[in-house]
């Protein structure tokens, strides 16, 4: 049993690589099968080979032979070999009709049980749907008053819950057109104090910006005020240090003139024309230096008079900017709370309307969704109402046509019966292709092995001609 496994596997593998051009109308499966020798591979000669094998080795002619022994021997040669070679052809056709014979009669064979097969399941597949339509049939006709009864009961059932549903659609419906004139109503009054409270905003805005600049107009006059303090104060300071340096500048200068002077008296020169003329210039520098210390000495007064009183003028100046200041201050501060109240009741007037909108908006949107379940509410009834008439009318054509569930029982019987015939003729052709598989094995291995011999051996020529090309 162990040594035919691989030669099944081989003949299974061999039966699907078969070309489409070896296959052809087969005989009927019950049809005698008359196998034809064929070679065997173990070695064997073909007849021609084995023939000219044990043929006598031709000698060579004698010298003294006559001239037409040669060419007898000759012609006997060439007819044996001529005979081998057409014994060969018939073998090898023997063997090529007999391979492909076998495959056709298995095909056959596999085809004819596919086919029943496929017959087969179709009739199990008819049975199977006519056995739940008779079922079928049968509970509706048995069940007929109660089905009635109960459709009919739904279908009442749907048609009030469809009423039901338009009436609450309807009353939905004119819920949600009140809301929306509310809604149009309601953006209309509040645009309205939109813009008056804008308008006042803008208003208020435009003060404060005004109030705002005026009081930046006097600020800057405060600040140059004080600016051309702080300038008269640090004048008064530096006329007052250079009168004062004045002073003490001529006063040195006097000082300085009287040593010498004083020193010339003690010390007379030599050159008494010299120390006459010194003297004299001394003299007069003195008278002069002692009328700039005097006339510095009288200007100090009136210079700090003089730089005070533009002391005072500035300080004058920064109290008169200084004296609105906190007025415009104050009116700024009351602008300023009147813009932001402004400011304040604009943004909460447009929020308040918002909320007032959008919670609006919700009322609608929840109206609407309750809309909408009722409408899916009446397209159910629609639904349960189509699916009750479908019940009722398919209970009254049932009741109404006994025959035709009869009919469909009859044909259900008579399918059944096929079926087992079906089922006997399946086994039967079954054992068929196992029997022709069995007994063309051997043929169609062959077969098989030889195909694919002289496909290997078409392979290597046409290498070689690419190579050799």
């Amino acid at each position: 049993m162990k040594s035919k496994q691989p030669a099944q596997h081989a003949d299974d593998t061999n039966e699907n690589a078969q070309p489409a051009a070896m296959t052809a109308p087969e005989p009927a499966a019950d049809a005698p099968s008359t196998p034809v020798p064929a070679p065997e591979s173990s070695g064997v000669l073909p007849a021609f080979l084995t023939h000219a094998a044990n043929a006598a080795p031709v000698e060579p002619a004698a010298k003294d032979q006559a001239p037409d022994r040669p060419i007898e021997e000759a012609g006997h040669i060439e007819r044996s070999m001529a005979e081998s070679a057409h014994e060969a052809a018939n073998a090898v056709g023997a063997f090529f009709s007999e391979g492909a014979a076998a495959v056709r009669e298995m095909n056959a064979a596999r085809k004819a049980h596919a086919e029943a097969r496929d017959h087969l399941k179709l009739l199990e597949k008819t049975i199977g749907e006519q056995e739940e339509e008779l079922a079928h049939r049968r509970d509706i006709a048995s069940r007929y008053t109660e089905i009635i009864a109960e459709q009919q009961a739904l279908l009442v059932a749907a048609n009030e819950a469809k009423r039901a549903a338009q009436e609450q659609q309807t009353q939905i419906q004119q819920g949600i057109d009140a809301m929306k004139e509310q809604l149009k109503q309601m953006k209309d009054a509040d645009a309205q104090t939109e813009r008056r409270l804008k308008s006042a905003l803008e208003a208020a805005e435009a003060q404060e910006a005004s109030a705002r600049e005026s009081g930046a107009r006097l600020q800057r006059r405060l600040d140059d005020a004080t600016a051309a303090l702080e300038q008269a104060r640090k004048d008064r300071d530096d006329g007052i240090a250079a009168a004062r340096e004045a002073i003490e500048s001529t006063k040195a200068h006097l000082e300085a003139l009287r040593e010498e002077y004083a020193e010339i008296q003690r010390n007379p020169s030599a050159n008494s024309a010299a120390y006459s003329i010194r003297a004299d210039e001394l003299g007069g520098e003195i008278s002069n230096a002692a009328d700039d210390a005097r006339r510095a000495q009288e200007d100090l007064p009136r210079i700090t008079s003089d730089v005070e009183d533009a002391v005072a003028r500035a300080e004058q100046a920064v109290a008169e900017a200084q004296e609105p200041i906190d007025a415009a201050k104050q009116s700024f501060k009351a602008v300023s709370d009147a813009a932001d109240a402004a400011r304040d009741a604009y943004q909460t007037a447009k929020d308040d309307a918002a909320n007032r909108q959008r919670a609006l908006k919700e009322r609608i949107a929840e109206q609407e969704k309750a809309k909408r379940a009722q409408a899916d509410a009446e397209d159910q009834a629609n639904e349960d109402a189509r699916v009750a008439n479908a019940l009722i009318a398919e209970a009254e054509d049932i009741h109404a046509h006994p025959e035709v569930t009869e009919a469909i029982a009859a044909r259900l019987e008579a399918d059944r019966a096929e079926r087992a015939e079906q089922l006997h003729e399946v086994e039967q052709l079954a054992a068929t292709e196992r029997t022709v598989r069995d007994r063309t094995r051997s043929s169609r291995l062959r077969f098989g092995v030889a195909i694919a011999g002289i496909a290997v051996v078409i392979l290597i020529i046409v290498v070689l001609w690419f190579v050799l090309s």
